[in-house]
């Protein structure tokens, strides 16, 4: 009788919810518009390479893919991986991935341009804190990024990924 007790107790549910006040409401619903703010930009920069295989790009849509996790959203090309996403407490976050063969080959123009408006768009212009904590830059190597960006275009499109390319920046 005391091990199904032990056992009964030692199995507890446990949920993703986190209580967050309104003010991270607030917060957060800035940060999903200067996401979209950020892909926006990320996307326009994509205009300018006549290869379609660099104005190609893929968004996911995590809210509704089976595997929850903390991500919520994510845009991915052949220079970036952006990804919005939810810390534990319940803090929105925008990542950018810069990837290494697309600086190695195209030099830093294009990403320099694409993060300083990144860096424009979530900073704060009246002094408060504002979402500039919330944009975070990280550097991934190469085969990482693009064998990740190549294998969501391979793998093609489904209830969670759409896969789109851009038109060409008319001169």
């Amino acid at each position: 009788m005391q091990a199904k007790a032990r056992t009964a107790k030692a199995v507890q549910t446990q949920t993703q919810f986190v209580v967050i006040n309104e003010q991270q409401v607030l917060v957060n619903t800035e940060v999903h518009k200067a996401y979209n703010l950020i892909v926006d930009a990320a996307t326009e920069q994509l205009r300018k390479f006549d290869l379609a295989k660099y104005r190609t790009y893929a968004t996911v849509d995590h809210v509704k893919n089976e595997y929850k996790s903390n991500m919520i959203s994510e845009h991915l090309n052949y220079f970036w991986n952006i990804t919005l996403s939810n810390s534990k407490d319940g803090r929105s976050f925008i990542f950018i991935d810069l990837g290494a063969e697309a600086l190695e080959r195209f030099g830093s123009g294009l990403t320099n341009i694409f993060l300083r408006k990144a860096y424009e768009i979530t900073q704060s212009n009246d002094n408060t804190s504002g979402i500039e904590y919330a944009l975070r830059v990280n550097f991934r190597e190469a085969d990482q990024h693009h064998n990740f960006f190549y294998r969501r275009v391979a793998e093609g499109e489904n209830n969670y990924v759409s896969i789109a390319t851009v038109d060409k920046l008319e001169s």
